[in-house]
């Protein structure tokens, strides 16, 4: 499985009156952490049948007007729905992946974001942000929200259309975040896709696919929030659902833990080398506006 490089920090630097005033600087690596293998199925497993029936979920296009080449098209089954195969396609308008990217360029530039080699970068943290990722994932959220809340809405009509209950709901979202193809975003600023590029570019690593899938699954009414570990190098998503598996306390609730860098890992499912919950945190985000 690919190696995760991952962002935390190793030193705070003050800069003459920074500190006290606007935030701190800080230089932060991106560790590698390793994904085991998706637990394997009992027995053989059938081929993929081009015949079987599916549910097509549509084409999400941002805006309405945008060439239905720019999409990219997921397949992916969920167990328990019928049918169990779903599909969907989604692409951005150029002007608005551009103008998505442009935004986070720009925040980073704000944040005098520099990258210290593949490996390491710095930037100045806002007043309150603390030594975590925490306000680079909101303003994700806040810069993604229109483009993220137009795909969200084709999945909240599916749900409503088919009566789906919110472990089935949650089981949807999951499985096409999952779907995506998993990418260390080297050359982007903090080292993280923003939500709404990950399915336009079919592309992005754990926390990318954890912001995506946070927007995804509150949009439609899951109770969802961002586990994060800087000592297990990894970052996914808690589900408030009952069940079984690791579950990580918060705000006394406890959270299932769902894997999102790869397909197979039922929810509630921890990989081995990340089963610490002692290590997990949850990293209070607000909804996306809107």
């Amino acid at each position: 499985m690919v190696a995760r490089m991952w962002k935390t920090p190793l030193s705070l630097v003050l800069v003459g009156g920074l500190l006290a005033f606007t935030g701190w600087e800080g230089v932060l690596a991106r560790k590698a952490g390793r994904l085991a293998e998706a637990p394997q199925p009992e027995g053989e497993v059938p081929p993929a049948d081009p015949q079987e029936a599916r549910k097509d979920l549509g084409l999400v296009l941002v805006p309405e007007d945008t060439p239905p080449e720019r999409a990219k098209a997921y397949d992916w089954r969920v167990e328990g729905l019928e049918p169990a195969r779903q599909q969907l396609a989604y692409g951005l308008g150029e002007a608005v992946e551009r103008g998505l990217e442009e935004a986070h360029r720009d925040y980073s530039v704000r944040l005098r974001y520099r990258a210290m080699g593949p490996e390491r970068f710095t930037y100045v943290a806002p007043p309150g942000c603390g030594t975590d990722m925490r306000c680079i994932y909101v303003e994700l959220m806040r810069s993604n929200a229109e483009p993220v809340r137009v795909l969200g809405e084709r999945f909240a009509t599916s749900i409503r259309e088919r009566d789906l209950d919110a472990a089935q709901a949650t089981e949807l979202i999951l499985g096409f975040v999952r779907r995506i193809r998993y990418e260390l975003p080297g050359d982007e600023p903090f080292g993280i896709v923003p939500p709404g590029l990950v399915p336009a570019q079919d592309r992005g690593d754990c926390d990318s696919k954890a912001v995506l899938a946070l927007m995804l699954l509150r949009q439609v009414g899951v109770d969802a929030v961002m586990l994060y570990s800087d000592a297990l190098a990894h970052a996914a998503i808690g589900v408030g659902l009952p069940g079984t598996g690791t579950r990580i306390p918060f705000a006394g609730r406890g959270y299932q833990y769902a894997e999102l860098t790869a397909e197979g890992w039922p929810l509630g499912m921890i990989p081995p080398q990340y089963d610490k919950p002692q290590l997990w945190r949850v990293l209070p985000l607000p909804d996306a506006p809107g």
